[in-house]
């Protein structure tokens, strides 16, 4: 009886650790420009924000920001997936966005030092570029929300 309680109790307790840290992880990784280009292919599509507005959007939400980026309009989800920028006419609930952790776009803005902020569309994938570094690796959401 008292190893099933020990046993239950290092069970949860190792649960609860795997899964905080499964879920606190930062989505998103930030490479050089010339290496991104070389990984991802080049820049099919890409619309320009000026930093100091892209910042005032970002810091409008708590941990993650979602882009889009389709026929030149751009639309930007904040946590739970409200809305924090478009010049879109309309988003459709189920809309697939690239989501990036906050503290992701935030480093990149600090470390690229520049005043414009670059949305891209790849072949594949969705990044942004500030300066010489450019933010990969988003999840989809949905399906890859939380």
């Amino acid at each position: 009886m008292f190893f099933s309680k020990k046993f239950t109790l290092l069970f949860v307790l190792s649960f609860s650790l795997c899964s905080s840290l499964i879920f606190s992880q930062e989505v998103g990784k930030i490479f050089d420009k010339e290496e991104a280009n070389g990984l991802y292919g080049p820049v099919l599509e890409s619309r320009i924000m000026n930093v100091d507005e892209f910042k005032a959007l970002i810091n409008l939400t708590t941990d993650k920001v979602m882009f889009r980026l389709e026929n030149n309009q751009i639309s930007i989800l904040g946590d739970t997936r409200n809305l924090l920028y478009s010049n879109s006419k309309f988003i459709v609930s189920n809309q697939v966005f690239h989501m990036y952790s906050k503290s992701k776009v935030l480093e990149l803005l600090n470390i690229g030092k520049s005043l414009i902020v670059t949305l891209e569309n790849r072949k594949n994938v969705f990044s942004i570029t500030v300066g010489d570094y450019t933010l990969e690796m988003s999840n989809p959401c949905p399906p890859f929300c939380d």
